[in-house]
């Protein structure tokens, strides 16, 4: 059986909430995952599965069982793990960019030369291509027109150079948020613009009544990860139509609107 590996960016349209299932003891009751060790926010491959079983169940003619969904995924046993192995190989997903609040614009997108590096490596590895380019190691902004002519920070992060607007990725695909406006950060940045992550506080109330109160980590919207799918021949234009023209739930709080996101397959 040919396996071909595909890339794909996912994008957040909401935020999201891919939870580790760990606490730092201190203020934030539920991380999200993480990478072990770039730390950075990720989604792990059974996460990532998961969602897309339940995604594709749900379409007319995968439901839960069928042979779709069986040659695919794999086929489960009673207790609930794998029985049968399916054609498909899901890879967890990197994190690419995260937007980052600035006195510029809105917001800009984060950039960080060496996790572009690492996914680059990855990409030469299993496509034989390599994804981005142009992205510099130092804390930059870049701009299509008009140079601001004032102090830019994103966030606390002075930006101290401005530069034009470069294209950073090498491959197609309909995401283009991340080419419209970003910016770089050295790798001292990144990894603090990475580490502090939104805190949302989320409350439970009972016939008006405060029962529970919980401070919850997120990966804020507009945010981009990058996954590769080993696909083989089989159901491989139904997988990819489903794909790319609906809407994956990934993580939890699916019923306030947490983790929609947007799969882009990635082209050269």
């Amino acid at each position: 059986m040919k396996h071909e590996f595909v890339p794909y960016f996912i994008q957040c349209i909401t935020n999201m909430h891919v939870g580790s299932g760990d606490a730092n003891y201190g203020v934030v009751d539920k991380l999200v995952q993480r990478d072990p060790v770039t730390n950075y926010p990720t989604i792990h491959p059974s996460s990532l599965k998961g969602a897309l079983r339940e995604h594709f169940e749900q379409q007319p003619g995968w439901e839960k069982g069928s042979d779709n969904i069986n040659t695919i995924f794999g086929k489960k046993a009673n207790g609930g793990s794998d029985s049968e192995t399916g054609e498909y190989k899901f890879l967890g997903a990197d994190l690419v960019t995260l937007p980052v609040r600035c006195n510029f614009q809105q917001f800009v997108m984060a950039l960080n030369s060496t996790q572009a590096d690492l996914l680059n490596q990855k990409a030469k590895l299993l496509v034989s291509k390599k994804i981005f380019e142009n992205i510099d190691a130092a804390t930059k902004l870049f701009f299509k027109a008009n140079e601001p002519g004032y102090d830019v920070f994103a966030e606390d992060i002075k930006i101290t150079s401005k530069v034009v607007h470069q294209k950073v990725s090498k491959a197609n695909s309909c995401l283009i948020s991340f080419d419209e406006k970003y910016a770089s950060f050295t790798d001292e940045d990144f990894k603090t613009i990475t580490k502090n992550l939104p805190v949302i506080a989320r409350n439970y109330i009972e016939d008006g009544t405060s029962e529970n109160l919980w401070y919850e980590e997120i990966v804020p919207h507009q945010s981009v990860f990058l996954t590769f799918i080993a696909e083989t021949a089989t159901l491989k234009s139904e997988f990819e139509n489903i794909l790319n023209d609906t809407i994956v739930q990934i993580g939890g709080n699916a019923t306030i609107g947490y983790g929609l996101c947007k799969f882009h397959k990635v082209t050269f």
